[in-house]
């Protein structure tokens, strides 16, 4: 009877140790999905999904390889990872077709590296997650969609206590499937405010975060710059090589744009061939260098279509607010914008292909 009654102790004291350990856990979930519910800008999601990763999990690395724009195909690690070391030689990309994606599709919960080896074995998708030494590929599914694959790196507890119980691989499972839906929240959003032509963000989405980096701009005394771009002679393309040539030119001067800037820096379609940029705490020798490397990049690109040669030239104007040194720290981005687009229209009264520079009036 005493022996009996030892075990049902036991027996009772693992439940409450059990249910104690679910209530950790979802109060953890609560407030990792509180995190994730606190933006919708993918960036940020990513890398709170990362930390909250090596601090739940253990881990020593941790990336996200997703689908970086829309109609893309590849499953692509690019700049969200924390503590990996990749290889020149290896193309960090899952095929959404083939390999790994259809496998954590159809099995829907997360995989220890050894057991896909049993499932891979010689595809290429195996050598990607070997050269990041990784432990554990989680799917972040949502609505039966993967958008993204959560890859663990190795535990910091060391080799023999590297494998992740059922507990843990269920627990991580349903934080990437938090992250994957703000995720794809975020992805939606930002389809709405994306250009589909040039991938560049449009025009009204420009304005509202233009408006919040000025307000940040004014309070923090760091300079900015906006930018108006023209295509010059665009309608030229249209008319003699059709609007399939015109659409292949805006993409490419998009592509310039959009490789030409920093992460802080914003560029937007502003309507037909037109441009608008905003570059985030630069001077105007700097304003003035980046502007120039565009103008010069667009003119000197070999722009081919349908076997056709193309040169193409682009005039800008821009202007640049200094918190130091304006009395007036109520600046509209109207007014800003409006200077802006008075240099580019000097630009173009004086030859085009070229950069004029205007300065504020306050």
């Amino acid at each position: 009877m005493e022996k009996d009654a030892g075990n049902s102790i036991q027996e009772y004291e693992a439940i409450i140790s059990h249910q104690e350990r679910n209530i950790y856990n979802l109060s953890q979930l609560l407030e990792i999905s509180k995190s994730f519910a606190s933006t919708l800008e993918s960036k940020t999601l990513a890398e709170s999904l990362l930390y909250t990763c090596l601090g739940q999990m253990h881990v020593m690395a941790a990336g996200i390889f997703s689908l970086k724009q829309v109609g893309a195909s590849d499953y692509t690690l690019d700049e969200s990872f924390v503590g990996f070391d990749l290889l020149p030689q290896i193309n960090y990309s899952f095929k959404e077709t083939e390999g790994l994606i259809p496998y954590l599709n159809e099995m829907g919960k997360s995989t220890a590296i050894d057991e896909l080896e049993e499932v891979l074995k010689d595809s290429y998708d195996l050598v990607i997650l070997k050269s990041l030494n990784a432990s554990l590929a989680v799917p972040m599914i949502y609505q039966k969609h993967i958008v993204g694959i959560l890859v663990l790196g190795q535990r910091i507890f060391g080799e023999e206590e590297n494998l992740f119980t059922v507990e843990e691989k269920e627990q991580i499972l349903d934080i990437a499937t938090l992250a994957a839906l703000s995720i794809n929240t975020a992805m939606l959003i930002e389809q709405s405010s994306t250009d589909m032509l040039t991938h560049l963000k449009l025009r009204h989405f420009f304005f509202n975060v233009a408006n919040n980096r000025l307000s940040q701009a004014i309070e923090t005394n760091t300079p900015l710059a906006i930018v108006m771009l023209d295509i010059d002679h665009f309608k030229r393309f249209n008319d003699i090589y059709g609007h399939a040539c015109g659409d292949f030119v805006l993409q490419r001067i998009a592509h310039i744009l959009q490789s030409s800037i920093r992460t802080d820096d914003i560029a937007a379609r502003y309507g037909g061939e037109e441009f608008i940029m905003m570059l985030h705490n630069v001077t105007e020798f700097e304003a003035d260098k980046v502007t120039e490397r565009i103008r010069n990049a667009i003119e000197n690109d070999d722009i081919v279509f349908s076997d056709i040669h193309m040169q193409v030239t682009i005039s800008i104007g821009y202007t640049i607010l200094n918190p130091e040194q304006v009395q007036d720290k109520k600046v509209k981005l109207e007014y800003l914008v409006n200077l802006a687009d008075e240099a580019l229209y000097n630009s173009k009264h004086n030859g085009r292909n070229r950069v004029t520079y205007l300065p504020l009036n306050c």
